[in-house]
């Protein structure tokens, strides 16, 4: 009880704070990087692209890879507990003329228009074929809608999407919170996916998904027996624990830690995407991911990549089916903007998914 109330208490707090805190930073002048040298087994996966830069093949996105960075960064001491460097910002001129947090949802024709369940909306591919077994693959997201789905039909994946928002005062962990309440949101889903297809739907693999203070109910949702066998945990610039107090730190990310773990080992899929973004009153996701990072024995590598929205890439972490990207930005267009990235994993979580589908079922999780 003591650690429910915590994680509510804490979710409620970071929403609040989040919705001024991101909205209100600029620029400053300070880079700095929690990057150290490459371990002996992601150099191996390193190759140097005569006569330019070394590069390396990013699992999540083959066709794009990232520049290694030889520039050298100022020491910020220890890379773990080192605050988020790289801060500043791009305006919408230097991202094309791009607003990340006033974009246009886009063309929704080949999704079917919401569907309110519980606090929540459903909405699924108009193509989608479930087949004799009535299967399906599906994304719950927290914290987002619109630009989640919009993101999902640039992806070209044909998941079903659960989305549900919260006022900035609440909190997302007490949606989670209680025995059943995971089970009972997916049966919901599953009753409404039959009635649509008009015979038994199914959900065959679950990813839980969160932008910003929806981490919460992500991390109150792995609490629960029912959770044991999902399959992707995704944070779009949204893994924050409590600063000065390191009992709290850990135990805020004991559950996420936990399933890295199970990542790293290839048993799941795990996606920790993070800004430059440091916040006064908690631990940044920068500092949040490093800490995943050095539990499991890594350091990041330092790169540079130009992704979608301005974003922009300056570290690197891969170890099975865990994988950290850092992006440089301070401000509330970045945090925006990390919600492209959503495309860029929903389309690796296909080739995962479609890989587990072809493989005999012994070998499925």
């Amino acid at each position: 009880m003591q650690r429910a109330s915590r994680v509510v208490l804490f979710g409620a707090a970071l929403a609040l704070a989040a919705s001024a805190v991101y909205g209100g930073w600029r620029a400053h002048s300070r880079i700095v990087s929690a990057a150290e040298p490459a371990s002996p087994a992601l150099e191996r996966a390193v190759s140097s692209v005569a006569p330019g830069p070394a590069t390396l093949t990013d699992p999540l996105s083959p066709e794009r890879p990232a520049t290694l960075d030889e520039e050298p960064r100022p020491d910020a001491g220890s890379w773990v507990k080192a605050r988020p460097g790289f801060q500043y910002s791009r305006s919408a001129a230097e991202r094309g003329g791009v607003e990340p947090c006033a974009l246009a949802e886009g063309d929704t024709s080949s999704f079917s228009d919401w569907t309110l369940i519980g606090l929540g909306k459903l909405s699924a591919p108009r193509s989608l074929d479930l087949g004799e077994s009535g299967d399906f693959e599906l994304i719950i997201h927290l914290n987002g809608d619109v630009p989640v789905r919009r993101e999902l039909i640039k992806s070209g994946q044909p998941f079903v999407l659960y989305a549900l928002t919260l006022d900035p005062s609440q909190s997302y962990a007490p949606i989670f919170t209680g025995a059943q309440v995971y089970g009972a949101m997916v049966s919901a889903i599953e009753q409404a996916m039959t009635q649509r297809a008009g015979r038994p739907a199914h959900a065959r693999r679950v990813a839980l998904s969160a932008w910003s203070a929806g981490f919460v109910g992500i991390e109150a949702a792995l609490a629960q027996p029912q959770s044991k066998d999902v399959d992707a945990v995704i944070l779009i610039d949204g893994l924050h624990a409590p600063r000065g107090d390191q009992a709290a730190f850990k135990a805020q990310l004991d559950p996420f830690l936990s399933y890295a773990r199970r990542a790293a080992a290839g048993e799941r899929f795990m996606v920790v995407s993070h800004s430059s973004i440091d916040p006064p009153n908690f631990a940044s996701t920068t500092e949040c991911a490093h800490y995943l990072i050095a539990a499991l024995g890594g350091t990041p590598l330092a790169v540079r990549r130009a992704d979608p929205l301005g974003l922009e890439l300056v570290e690197y972490y891969s170890r099975g089916g865990f994988q950290v990207r850092g992006y440089a930005g301070n401000d509330k267009a970045d945090h925006c903007a990390q919600l492209a990235v959503l495309r860029t994993v929903f389309s690796a979580l296909g080739r995962r998914w479609a890989e587990r589908a072809a493989a005999p079922s012994a070998a499925r999780p």
